[in-house]
């Protein structure tokens, strides 16, 4: 890789930071939470969290990838139908994980604390 395309993917990748810290922290608040989630609220978030962070990462390389397939000199038409290809399986996951985690929020999400001493329903 030359220095350009390493710094165009650096750059990529520093843009993607926040969004990947939003998934890193969903991921934790979802663990520090799992007793007071519901078995299907907690596997739905976690799963949604999930596909997003794959599609992110997925992105990037992507991404990182656009200069070595320009370098091969496709025409404007096999570009287009190969970039098209990636940004609607991109979307399909972005799409997949937001239901997802809709779902969770959905699924009942918090079960009631359980005072001291009171026997524990399992859900």
């Amino acid at each position: 890789m030359s220095g350009d395309q390493v710094q165009f993917v650096l750059v990529q990748g520093v843009m993607q930071v926040p969004v990947l810290l939003v998934l890193v922290v969903g991921l934790i608040l979802v663990a520090a939470r799992r007793d007071r989630l519901s078995r299907l609220a907690k596997g739905l978030a976690v799963a949604g969290c999930g596909v997003l962070l794959i599609g992110v990462l997925a992105n990037v390389a992507w991404l990182a990838l656009i200069p070595t397939l320009l370098r091969t000199d496709p025409s404007a038409t096999e570009f287009g139908v190969i970039n098209a290809g990636i940004a609607l399986v991109l979307n399909l996951c972005q799409a997949v994980g937001l239901g997802l985690l809709i779902g969770g929020v959905l699924a009942g999400g918090i079960r009631p604390p359980v005072a001291a001493g009171q026997p524990v329903a399992m859900r």
